[in-house]
């Protein structure tokens, strides 16, 4: 991205400055010995200028902020907008920028723009114009911002400068190397050397230190003609984080792929592998997934935090009636209740809430999961293992034989799974599963497509419920506001309608959203439906049935979301568009 420049005339300078000390000095709030004591304070205690000035007592901080408000013009910035490069940061030492809670963006000739957290912070920019050795001009940012960008570009940066210095050494130590022996052997040791090294080991970890804290689901590597590309997946969206050089590739590639114990030697095909880390005392698995590009082995690190607990079920932000539903069709000792949606709509989270609200002393509960996401105490979890025939039919096969009250079956694709946990349903088990239907009414049709029988499926069936997952609102910034009338009247709501969005902060780091929220089509099996599904009746008449019973469409419970300021109206549209 392009590093915006703040308007001409709007940044901060020494001249400025100047103007501000004398006005301190011309409403009386401090002398010139005052400054000049304040500042060799200032630098004997290692603190702002700002800071010591208020320590002193010679202005209060409301004062400070008045003045600098009225005499310094600093535009407001978003840091996330900027990619700083290492000469730049080479100019303001990390141990300066922290002293000073600020970091370098850009240098235009020989001015240098920094951001600050604060107005009050604006007073000490001759001390680091000083230190830069150039002239320093200023604009505002959150101290927040300021901090995770400190972290994020020093410690990433350093790491990058000197592994640029040592890596160019050794290439030149290997072009040296090959005219006397090239074989694919000495190539492949050489790069397990140096996918080993410490600096590959310290940037690969940080990348996937980073993208927990970000809460990100996904880290993709791609690798592309001159750099690869870091980008993380979070609430549902990629976000680019990092770029590194193309010469860079190998080493990162190799050092990911030794992690996961996958071949460094075959890379023109693809991969699949696993590793387990401990990072700030957080157990984490993590799938790695490689597949041959143009360019190199495109990365998907799939990141599975087992230290995150399962949510319980008031913790799902259903509403009071979906929370009921759940409750009242979890007390059955008999059926199955079935999960429905796209691959990452939150259907294993919210059958694990439902496990975990079954999880009682007096009851065997065993699961057979692929790959097994959440490890919950007191269950007997299994995975599926195709290298040793484990697979979802034959070890529902085993599981009934182990006397379980409940079960959970990972996912149904095909007729032999079907038929078990079917058969298991109607003999005095409670079956949870899952299936990729669109709607809650399609799990019906799906089962009849996969070869179960009417009267089997109007029998066990106890609930099938549609979830999505749309982005939350931030709850710090949302804002309420009126869509247009043509809007509302199309989607048949009253010209007074109010929704919420969020207004863009440094919590949501400026996009509006901060986490995901599931909205649910809970379809209970009453009387009537099952004798609609006994006369194999029309998806369109059973979903005519449930809404007269009360049943709530994925839009209708993400509206009622929405209105609640929990979503926005355009994720409801977004995530429903094709349901509608």
């Amino acid at each position: 991205m392009l590093n915006p420049s703040p308007e001409k005339g709007k940044i901060v300078s020494i001249k400025v400055l100047d103007r501000l000390k004398q006005a301190l000095i011309n409403e009386g709030l401090v002398t010139k010995e005052n400054l000049r004591d304040a500042v060799i304070t200032a630098r004997h205690e290692n603190k702002t200028l700002s800071e010591i000035l208020v320590k002193l007592g010679f202005v209060t901080e409301k004062q400070l902020v008045r003045l600098i408000g009225e005499k310094v013009p600093a535009p407001h910035v978003n840091i996330k907008n900027y990619s700083i490069d290492s000469r730049i940061l080479a100019l303001i030492s990390e141990k300066i920028a922290r002293r000073y809670n600020i970091i370098p963006l850009f240098k235009i000739e020989d001015v240098l723009t920094v951001a600050m957290s604060g107005p009050m912070d604006i007073i000490s920019i001759d001390e680091i114009s000083a230190v830069a050795g150039c002239r320093v001009e200023a604009v505002i940012a959150s101290k927040e911002s300021i901090n995770v960008a400190i972290d994020q570009w020093y410690g990433m940066g350093d790491a990058r400068r000197e592994l640029i210095e040592q890596l160019t050494e050794e290439f030149k130590e290997i072009k040296g190397e090959e005219k006397a022996k090239h074989t694919r052997e000495i190539a492949e040791l050489r790069l397990k050397q140096e996918a080993a090294e410490p600096l590959i080991v310290k940037l690969v970890n940080s990348y996937i230190a980073q993208a927990i804290l970000e809460g990100a689901s996904d880290i993709h590597l791609e690798p592309k003609r001159d750099s690869m590309a870091v980008r993380f997946r979070i609430d549902g969206f990629l976000h680019t984080r990092h770029r590194l050089p193309a010469k860079f590739i190998n080493r990162v590639t190799s050092r990911i792929k030794i992690m996961s114990a996958l071949d460094i030697s075959k890379r023109r095909i693809p991969q699949d592998g696993r590793v387990s880390l401990i990072i700030r005392d957080k157990r984490v698995d993590i799938r790695t997934s490689t597949f041959p590009s143009m360019h190199g082995e495109n990365i998907v690190l799939r990141i599975l935090d087992k230290s995150k607990g399962v949510p319980t079920l008031s913790e799902l932000n259903l509403s009071d009636e979906d929370l009921n539903t759940f409750k009242k069709v979890i007390r059955a000792t008999k059926g199955m209740i079935l999960a429905t949606g796209p691959t990452g709509s939150g259907k294993t989270t919210t059958i694990c809430s439902l496990i975990s609200a079954l999880n009682k002393e007096d009851k065997n509960i065993m699961t057979i999961e692929d790959p097994i996401e959440y490890e919950i105490e007191g269950i007997v979890q299994s995975g599926v293992d195709l290298k040793a025939g484990i697979t979802f039919a034959n070890a529902l096969r085993s599981i009934l034989r182990q006397d379980p009250d409940v079960i959970y079956v990972g996912e149904i694709r095909d007729i032999e799974t079907a038929e078990i946990a079917v058969r298991a349903a109607l003999t005095g088990h409670l079956v949870l599963s899952t299936l990729h239907t669109n709607d809650a009414v399609g799990t019906i049709t799906r089962l009849i497509d996969i070869g179960v029988e009417t009267g089997l499926i109007g029998s066990a069936l106890n609930c099938s419920f549609a979830q999505r997952l749309v982005r939350r609102v931030c709850q710090r910034c949302k804002k309420a506001y009126q869509p247009e009338g043509r809007l509302l009247k199309s989607l048949g709501l009253p010209p007074d309608t109010r929704f919420f969005r969020g207004k863009r902060c440094e919590f949501c780091a400026g996009i509006g959203y901060k986490g995901r929220v599931g909205i649910f089509e809970i379809l209970v099996i009453t009387r009537d439906i099952r004798r609609l599904i006994a006369k194999q009746a029309s998806g369109d008449k059973i979903m005519e049935t449930a809404k007269k019973q009360g049943m709530k469409t994925l839009f209708e419970n993400g509206l009622l979301k929405a209105k609640r300021g929990i979503t926005t109206l355009g994720e409801v549209l977004r995530v429903t568009a094709e349901d509608k």
